[in-house]
C-alpha cells in the first residue's frame, strides 16, 4: 500500500493501515513536516478517534480543548457558544480542541515511529499508473534521481492540488470564494482577558483569534479588503503591521501582534471530487474535498475518510474481505464531504461573505440574534452537535427506524457510562471489529459461558460483554452499574438484550435484539463479501 502525502488525512491513514498489519509506505515532496497551524481545531469527533488508538494524551500535550467562544459585533460581545450547557452526553470530549497542524503532525508522526515506518520525504510523485494487478507510481528523489514504487493500491492524500485527483481526471466541482484572508502565527497584546476563541464582526472586516496552548501564538485572521488579483508569491507576502491594522478594524480595539511564526494572505475555495475511488486508486482528505476555513471542518472531515478507508484497505489486503467492500468508501463519505461543504458554505456566507449594506445589516442584526439565542440548551447542543461531526452517519437516507431505538446500522456507537471509571468507548477502543453484547437482563453464569463461547468463535473480532449479573461477578462480563448505558443504547425493559457489531471506525455495521452470536457472525461475513 503506497500514501501519497503526509499531512493530517495521509498520516492517519498510514497509521491506521499499519495497526491493521499492512506493509504500508508513505511519501511526501515536502522536506519537513508542516511548522504552521494551518488547520487549527480538532473536533471531538477526532479526539474520539486518536483516543481509540491511545493518542489522547499525546493530543492534549499539543492542544487546549475549549467549550466557549465569544462573538463580537462592532467591539462589543454579542454572545457565543458554551458547549458545557450542550446535550452531549454520547462523547466524553464536549470542546473542540485548539490545536495547530503541526502538532496534529506531531502525533501521528511519533505514533508511526513507534510502530516502525518513517516518512519518506523529499519524494515526489510525477505520475502514475494503474496495471490491473498494482499501481506503479514514477517519483523523483531530492536529487532528481527517478523512483518508482509499486503498490496494490494507492491513496492521493496530496492535498488541494493533488497530483493524483488530477491524473484520475476527477471532476472539482465549486468556486472560489470572493473574499481573501490575512493570517498569522503571532503573539498578542490587547485588553481582553483569557486566552478564548474569539469571533470579531466589524461592517466589511470579520476578524478570528484562535489561542493555542500556553503562551505560545495564536492564530489571528482578518479579511483582506485590497487583494490582489493573482495567487503568485509575492501577493502571498504579508507584512505584520497590515494583519495588525485589519484585525484591529475587525476588534474595534487597540492591539499589537508581535514575534510572528508564519505569515501569510490567502484565499478559500469550496470544491468536492465526483468520485472517490477510480480502480485501485483512492483519494481523501483535501484531495477530494476543500471548504472554507468556517467551522473547522477540513481537517477533522479528511482524519475520518482515513479512519473509514483504512480498515477496509486492511481487509481487502489480507485476504479477509472481497474487493467490492472499497465500494463504500465513496458510498458512505461523498456525500459526507457535500453535506461539510454545504455546512461550512453557509457558515462563511453569514460570517464573512458579508459587504457594504448587508454587512451593516448583519452587525445591527446579529446582537438581537445572538444573545438570547446564546441563552437556549437547545442552540448549543445544535452548534455543538453539527461543529463536532459526532452526528454523522452513513445510515441509507430515509430508512425506516421503525420506532428501534438506539444506535442502528449505520450509527455512531455512542459513549456511555458502565460504571465509575469504566465506559462503552473503553470496550471498542482499538481500531477493530468489536462483537458488542448488551444485557440489561441479569445474566447467570451459565448464559454467560454460552455467550462468550458464541462470540469467540468470531475470527478477528474483539467479544465484549456488558451485563448485569446475578452473581458478584463474571470474568467475561463487563459489570453495569449505571443505567445510562441501557438508555443510551435503546434497551428500556428490564429484560431487554442486543448484540451490536461495531466497525473498527466506531460505526455500527449490524444490530440485532437478543444475543443471536450465529446471526451477528452471518452478518459479518455479509458486510466482507457482498458482492
Amino acid at each position: 500500500m503506497l500514501v501519497i502525502g503526509a499531512g493530517p488525512t495521509g498520516l492517519m491513514a498510514s497509521y491506521l493501515l499499519r495497526r491493521c498489519g499492512v506493509d504500508v509506505r508513505v511519501i511526501d515532496k515536502r522536506a519537513e513536516p508542516s511548522a504552521e497551524s494551518r488547520a487549527g481545531v480538532m473536533s471531538s469527533r477526532s479526539v474520539e478517534l486518536f483516543a481509540s488508538l491511545g493518542l489522547a494524551d499525546r493530543v492534549f500535550a499539543h492542544g487546549v480543548p475549549n467549550s466557549d467562544f465569544d462573538i463580537f459585533v462592532g467591539g462589543k460581545r454579542a454572545g457565543g457558544f458554551h458547549f458545557d450547557h450542550a446535550h452531549a452526553d454520547d462523547t466524553p470530549y464536549r470542546f473542540i480542541t485548539m490545536i495547530p497542524q503541526a502538532g496534529t503532525e506531531a502525533v501521528l508522526i511519533e505514533a508511526l515511529t513507534d510502530a516502525g515506518l518513517v516518512v519518506d520525504r523529499s519524494v515526489e510523485a510525477k505520475s502514475f499508473r494503474d496495471d490491473g494487478d498494482a499501481v506503479v507510481v514514477e517519483a523523483a528523489g531530492a536529487d532528481g534521481s527517478p523512483l518508482t514504487f509499486r503498490a496494490r493500491y494507492l491513496l492521493g492524500a496530496d492535498g488541494a492540488h493533488s497530483l493524483v485527483r488530477h491524473q484520475l481526471g476527477l471532476s472539482f466541482e465549486g468556486a472560489k470564494y470572493p473574499q481573501a484572508f490575512l493570517l498569522g502565527d503571532v503573539q498578542v497584546d490587547w485588553d481582553l482577558p483569557e486566552k478564548r476563541f474569539r469571533v470579531f464582526l466589524n461592517g466589511d472586516r470579520l476578524g478570528l483569534y484562535v489561542p493555542f496552548q500556553g503562551q505560545g501564538a495564536a492564530r489571528v485572521m482578518t479579511t483582506d479588503l485590497d487583494p490582489q488579483p493573482t495567487q503568485d508569491q509575492a501577493w502571498s507576502h504579508l507584512d505584520l503591521a497590515d494583519l495588525q491594522a485589519g484585525f484591529a478594524e475587525a476588534a474595534v480595539r487597540p492591539v499589537r501582534l508581535h514575534d510572528p511564526v508564519w505569515l501569510t494572505r490567502f484565499s478559500s475555495q469550496h470544491r468536492v471530487v465526483d468520485r472517490y475511488r477510480v480502480g485501485r486508486v483512492f483519494v481523501a482528505g483535501d484531495a477530494a474535498h476543500i471548504h472554507s476555513p468556517a467551522g473547522g471542518q477540513g481537517m477533522n472531515t479528511g482524519l475520518q475518510d482515513a479512519a473509514n478507508l483504512a480498515w477496509k484497505l486492511a481487509a481487502v489486503l489480507k485476504g479477509d474481505a472481497g474487493d467490492a467492500l472499497l465500494d463504500s468508501y465513496e458510498a458512505e463519505r461523498l456525500p459526507v464531504a457535500h453535506h461539510v461543504l454545504e455546512l461550512s458554505d453557509r457558515m462563511f456566507d453569514i460570517s464573512a461573505s458579508q459587504t457594504g449594506w448587508r454587512a451593516k445589516l448583519r452587525d445591527a442584526l446579529a446582537p438581537l440574534v445572538i444573545g438570547p439565542a446564546s441563552q437556549l440548551d437547545r442552540v448549543q447542543t445544535l452548534a455543538f452537535r453539527a461543529l463536532s461531526q459526532i452526528d454523522v452517519g452513513y445510515a441509507e437516507p430515509g430508512a425506516a427506524r421503525d420506532g428501534k431505538a438506539g444506535p442502528q446500522a449505520g450509527e455512531r456507537a455512542p459513549d456511555a457510562p458502565l460504571r465509575r471509571g469504566r465506559d462503552l468507548f473503553d470496550l471498542i477502543a482499538g481500531y477493530g471489529f468489536t462483537a458488542l453484547a448488551l444485557s440489561r437482563k441479569r445474566l447467570d453464569a451459565e448464559t454467560a459461558d454460552r455467550l462468550a463461547a458464541g462470540l469467540d468463535a468470531m475470527p478477528g473480532v474483539t467479544p465484549r460483554i456488558a451485563a448485569r449479573l446475578d452473581m458478584p461477578a463474571h470474568p467475561r462480563v463487563e459489570r453495569v452499574e449505571r443505567a445510562e448505558l441501557f438508555a443510551a443504547y435503546g434497551l428500556h425493559a428490564d429484560d431487554a438484550q442486543a448484540l451490536l457489531l461495531v466497525r473498527p471506525d466506531g460505526f455500527v455495521a449490524w444490530r440485532g435484539d437478543g444475543l443471536d452470536t450465529t446471526a451477528c457472525q452471518a452478518a459479518l461475513h455479509q458486510l466482507l463479501h457482498a458482492a
